[in-house]
């Protein structure tokens, strides 16, 4: 019987054991790979059925806020199906009960059912995100206006003539309300500067916009200045669209 010496760890084997050992690698790795393709067929076919299901879900634009929450029921459910495709146990099967839950939540809503959940404190704050994102975009351009050596005052009226249509996030809820587009721009200035924002979303969209104009600023000549505070009043309108 041929005897050969193990490569990895010196001990002596006889031929037909070797043969073994290899064939059984050999077999492993070959249902590796099996596994792996089978896995990547399934990612495939998972997220192309994800994205038929957000076309169906948002195919056409929504007539009404109700339609569109359905839009979004469908593509809550769509995401939580996707993750449950990929993996049907552990974490992901978790986040998709979760996914799938949200969806139920907004279906209910669209048909009118209350859920107590999705309206936690109206006197917290008022009005909606993408407005309060939309004033931190303002106060930002505004910001960087000053660091060219204009007045806050003076920044206002800049931007409230370049967008007139700013007049938009002037809203009955709003802080400090005014019909004077300047007025109301200063307002927002100031209470975004004092960090007296309640809205967490557009608090932490100025504290991070601001940290990136102290950093790049000094390197920028006035017209690059007020290109950057005329882009964030364009991105802020973009919002209310």
């Amino acid at each position: 019987m041929l005897a050969l010496r193990h490569p990895s760890n010196g001990t002596v084997v006889d031929g037909r054991t070797m043969a073994k050992k290899d064939a059984a690698s050999k077999r492993l790795a070959e249902e590796t790979i099996r596994a792996n393709v089978r896995y990547t067929i399934n990612l495939r076919r998972a997220f192309g059925d994800f994205l038929r299901a957000l076309k169906h879900a948002y195919g056409q634009p929504a007539r009404d806020d109700a339609e569109m929450l359905s839009q979004y029921a469908l593509a809550q459910q769509a995401t939580a199906q996707c993750l449950k495709r990929i993996g049907p146990e552990g974490d992901l099967a978790h986040f998709a009960d979760q996914f799938a839950k949200l969806a139920l939540m907004l279906q209910d809503v669209s048909e009118g059912v209350p859920v107590p959940m999705l309206y936690p404190a109206f006197a917290k704050r008022s009005d909606q995100t993408p407005v309060w994102l939309a004033r931190a975009h303002v106060a930002l351009a505004v910001e960087t206006m000053q660091r060219c050596g204009h007045g806050r005052e003076k920044a206002a009226k800049w931007a409230a003539k370049a967008h007139p249509e700013l007049e938009q996030l002037i809203t009955e809820r709003g802080v400090h309300r005014s019909d004077d587009i300047e007025t109301a721009i200063i307002s927002w200035c100031e209470y975004f500067s004092s960090q007296k924002i309640r809205n967490e979303a557009a608090a932490r969209v100025y504290s991070v916009g601001l940290d990136r104009l102290k950093a790049w600023a000094p390197n920028c000549n006035s017209d690059q200045m007020e290109g950057e505070a005329d882009r964030l009043l364009q991105e802020a309108l973009a919002l209310l669209i």
